[in-house]
């Protein structure tokens, strides 16, 4: 299988840093973008083999810079770009189609199904990558647990060290992702305060922080409606269970082995 030059497009730090070590243990040379001006740039001067675009990201959204990619290329060559997002497929597969896209990926990553199109490329198989996706199914999340390291696990190569020391890195940005949110929504400022709960929403997903996940969905989707009132009882709620998550995961750092993931998890 030959390395891959691989441009992560990407505005949240440990969704970045996520990607980066899943693609870079197999050797594939990875580069970051933090927003779609960046990506589009990127591709623009430099070369490569894949491209994973984040639809949601500050200054041009994904789609947009998909198809300024392709503008560029104009039919001339062909990178193979797959979509990062944490919405419902359905509701964009026609977008993404039209923007340019090969194929997208739901969040939380499925290990599997980003192996799976990496290899397509390395391989330089034949098999579109649409067709070769959909092997995997895109569930959304499946249960509310407060914090269930067994389902994260495998996103960390079953390596329970590496998921401490990731998630003591997720732990430490809560309070300022609190900060944030809190600055947002009282300055009603909606695409931020969507845009900071969609990364929330992703991140903490990867974690196994499902509940987390499923109220800053929540919150992503009352800002884009500007329902206050709503927005601002799933920002405590937020709150609250941030709380909760960070006791929690403090007692999983400490651990010095974890005997049975799954009984840290809990509704």
């Amino acid at each position: 299988m030959r390395i891959l030059n691989i441009l992560v497009a990407e505005d949240d730090d440990q969704n970045q840093a996520m990607m980066r070590l899943l693609l870079s243990r197999y050797g594939h040379k990875v580069k970051s973008a933090w927003n779609g001006m960046q990506a589009v740039d990127a591709v623009k001067s430099g070369t490569y083999d894949l491209v994973f675009m984040d639809l949601h990201m500050p200054e041009m959204d994904g789609l947009e810079a998909i198809r300024k990619i392709r503008e560029w290329e104009n039919n001339e060559k062909h990178t193979p770009i797959v979509i990062l997002t944490g919405s419902n497929p359905t509701d964009i597969s026609d977008e993404y189609k039209k923007a340019g896209a090969d194929t997208f990926i739901t969040k939380p990553f499925d290990v599997k199904r980003i192996n799976l199109l990496v290899n397509i490329i390395a391989d330089q198989s034949e098999t579109q990558l649409e067709q070769e996706s959909q092997l995997y199914s895109n569930n959304t999340l499946a249960g509310a647990h407060l914090l269930d390291v067994q389902s994260a696990m495998p996103r960390f190569n079953n390596d329970t060290t590496l998921y401490r020391e990731n998630l003591k890195e997720f732990l430490l940005s809560l309070p300022i992702r609190v900060e944030k949110l809190e600055s947002a929504l009282g300055a009603q400022n909606w695409d931020e305060l969507s845009l900071l709960a969609h990364n929330l929403k992703g991140v903490a997903a990867n974690f196994g922080a499902n509940q987390l996940s499923m109220l800053a969905f929540q919150l992503d989707e009352y800002s884009r409606r500007h329902q206050l009132k709503s927005a601002t009882s799933t920002y405590h709620e937020i709150h609250q269970n941030i709380q909760i998550v960070l006791d929690m995961g403090k007692k999983i750092i400490e651990q010095k082995e974890i005997q049975n993931p799954a009984a840290l998890g809990g509704n």
